[in-house]
């Protein structure tokens, strides 16, 4: 018969305490010493570079990269190739992001007419769209409903919104009634040029709610207006869509320009 060797507990637990503490050393860097560094953000988003250098750490456990939003901070701890792989990388990606030039535009809404108008005349800045618009239009008279000016940058866009003379367009409209007009330029690019830049517009929108008094006095309001790409060149004075009322045109023209920094 056989006997059977009884081995304490006690020495089963220690040894399984045993292999569990090697396998946590093999987990931890125990050959080679950690440094740490903090690394200042000065032009970007930290957790944005975060994204772009999270896979330069070497991944061993104890090594970290945490990030102090509000001390534009990055703080590594890891082995020192993987430091300067890191600080390479920053080097790289924290720089001033590329000036966006300003656009500034002006608008310009002009009312056609066959008879006299009693609104502001039209500035003498437009008088060549005028003459252009007297040769191919109908209208012989025309006037300045609105003009504005609005500055924004390349890759957005803009809003407006006003209230226009009802007397301009032929209309008798109390205060409660108002002509109301609204406009949308969207996606705005620019293309850089030695002399004259061009500006694209990928969406102008120009609408107005003209109020029209139906029989027994009642009012309703009717949309008039237009949508249209645009792509201009700086400082052109061009007319981006034209629209008719009754008996009057609505024309609207646009000028853009690009601010440029200045050179010191």
């Amino acid at each position: 018969m056989k006997r059977l060797i009884a081995i304490p507990l006690l020495v089963l637990l220690a040894a399984a305490a045993f292999a569990d503490d090697e396998k946590k050393a093999e987990e931890y860097n125990t050959t080679r010493e950690f440094k740490n560094r903090v690394f200042d953000v000065r032009n970007r988003n930290p957790r944005d570079l975060y994204t772009s250098i999270a896979l330069l750490g070497s991944g061993f456990k104890g090594a970290a990269i945490n990030v102090n939003q509000e001390m534009h901070t990055i703080t590594v701890r890891d082995f020192p190739e993987n430091i300067a792989a890191i600080e390479d990388a920053l080097k790289r990606l924290d720089r001033p992001a590329a000036d966006t030039p300003d656009i500034e535009f002006r608008l310009a809404v002009l009312i056609g007419s066959k008879t006299p108008l009693k609104g502001n005349p039209v500035p003498d800045e437009l008088a060549p769209v005028l003459k252009q618009l007297q040769a191919t239009l109908r209208y012989t008279e025309y006037a300045l409903m609105t003009t504005t000016v609005h500055r924004t940058t390349t890759g957005r866009g803009l809003d407006g919104s006003g209230v226009a003379d009802a007397a301009l367009l032929g209309l008798t409209v109390n205060q409660e009634r108002p002509v109301l007009y609204r406009y949308k330029l969207r996606d705005i690019a620019s293309a850089p040029s030695a002399e004259r830049a061009a500006i694209d517009i990928s969406n102008f929108e120009f609408s107005m709610n003209v109020p029209i008094v139906l029989g027994g006095g009642s009012v309703q309001y009717q949309s008039v207006g237009f949508e249209t790409p645009v792509s201009i060149r700086e400082n052109e004075k061009v007319v981006i869509g034209t629209t008719t009322m009754g008996d009057k045109a609505l024309i609207v023209v646009v000028t853009a320009t690009v601010a440029r920094p200045r050179v010191p």
